[in-house]
Parts: structure tokens; sequence; C-alpha cells
């Protein structure tokens, strides 16, 4: 359950650094010169391959991999519909789906490997 809840909390801290970049190019705050959206961008970014390597221990690479990449794209396309105003297509909402559908294909066809007992 610990390797679920890393990898969780991978995609929401992916989710935030990725939302941080563009409120901050919206916006216009600096810190050491550089924009805060960068510097907040990389520490989130870097937590989260943290803890998404934390989660490659128990779950297979493929399926945290491709849950990590569905469920952030999945959640920075809704919440950038919801607070930036940008649209969403048909298309989109039908690839994003399609994005959903694969990812829980993937997770159902791969199996952990066998724990080794000493």
């Amino acid at each position: 359950m610990r390797a679920w809840t890393a990898l969780l909390s991978a995609v929401g801290l992916e989710v935030f650094g990725t939302l941080s970049l563009k409120y901050t190019a919206l916006g216009g705050l600096t810190l050491l010169g550089l924009p805060l959206g960068v510097l907040l961008t990389a520490l989130c970014v870097g937590a989260s391959y943290v803890l998404l390597s934390h989660a490659f221990r128990r779950i297979p690479v493929a399926v945290a991999f491709a849950v990590w990449e569905a469920a952030g794209l999945a959640l920075v396309t809704l919440l950038g519909a919801a607070l930036l105003g940008e649209h969403l297509t048909l298309p989109g909402v039908t690839a994003l789906g399609g994005l959903c559908l694969g990812t829980w294909l993937l997770h159902r066809g791969t199996r952990a490997p066998a724990q080794v007992r000493a």
C-alpha cells in the first residue's frame, strides 16, 4: 500500500509543479532572479521522481509509469480547464478516456514479481 501512496503522491507533485509553472508564467514572481514557478516546478518534479522510484520497488515499472503519466496528464488537462479556462474538446476527452482505459488494462494484465524469501 505504501507503494501506491508514493505513486499517487508523485502524481500530485507532478500536477502541482506543472500548474504552478503555468500560474507563474501568468504572473511575474521571482526568487533569486528566477521565476518562482520554475523553482517550484523543479522541486515538485524532482520530489515526484523520488517518490516514483519508491513506487517502482513494489509496483511493476510499466504499471507505475503508466499510472503516473496517465493520471498526471488527465489531472493537468482537467484542472487546466477548470482553473485556467482551457478548452476541452470531444476528441480530447475521448483521448483521456482511452488513456485511462489503457492504463487500467495494463494494470490488469501485469503481475508484480514474486517476492524473494530469505
